[in-house]
């Protein structure tokens, strides 16, 4: 009968710390995101262009977000 390998035992620090990053990208892909929505519907109520500064803020939260993500995998 083969033996089996021990198995790696993590700690629980080791899994916040592994946990801490993810948690951190994914707050920053959601905050780009909402902060842009807020913009274009702040200047579609200031200036009367509803949706369309809405569109274009959602756009560039969107973009931001991706591009919070990939700074932070780029890293690895």
């Amino acid at each position: 009968m083969d033996e089996l390998p021990p198995r790696k035992t993590t700690s629980m620090a080791d899994t916040m710390r592994t946990l801490g990053p993810l948690a951190s990208v994914g707050i920053s892909f959601v905050l780009a995101i909402v902060m842009g929505a807020a913009i274009g519907l702040g200047v579609d109520r200031w200036l009367g262009t509803t949706p369309w500064a809405f569109l274009v803020f959602f756009a560039i939260g969107v973009a931001a977000g991706i591009l919070n993500v990939y700074r932070a995998f780029g890293k690895s």
